[in-house]
């Protein structure tokens, strides 16, 4: 089987998006995997996760040794008794990542809140992860 015909005039990249698209981010495949930002400032690790379409009632964060794991049930939308749905792209279940950190952080001052269907962790580093300078003598 040929995916790219020579006649079509369709470039490669065209072709492997239409693959991705098609054959691989699918509803009836399950969940795609919840897309993060993971970012350092010199007092914190930041996490912001993209968790569209659920509440904060429905959001888990567990914070264990140096392992983060953020969990999310994304309700399935019915449709209204007088329609049908002509098109459904939207995904429903149950999703998640697990994150090693790359410092200890303190759990208990740690901050999450969730807004416009993203969920951003502030977690401070522990004292001894911080960067301090070392004074030579």
């Amino acid at each position: 089987m040929r995916l790219i015909e020579p006649n079509t005039g369709l470039a490669l990249r065209e072709a492997v998006s239409r693959l991705m698209d098609d054959g691989f981010v699918r509803s009836d495949r399950g969940l795609p995997a919840m897309p993060v930002d993971v970012m350092e400032t010199p007092e914190a690790i930041v996490v912001t996760a993209q968790v569209p379409g659920t509440t904060k009632d429905k959001l888990e964060v567990h914070y264990e040794k140096d392992i983060l794991t953020l969990k999310a049930e994304i309700p399935a939308e019915q449709a209204p008794e007088a329609g049908k749905f002509l098109l459904r792209e939207r995904c429903s279940g149950s999703i998640n990542r697990t994150f090693r950190l790359p410092y200890p952080v303190d759990a208990e001052q740690t901050k999450a809140e969730y807004q416009n269907g993203l969920l951003i962790l502030t977690l401070p580093k522990l004292e001894s992860a911080k960067p301090r300078q070392i004074v030579i003598q």
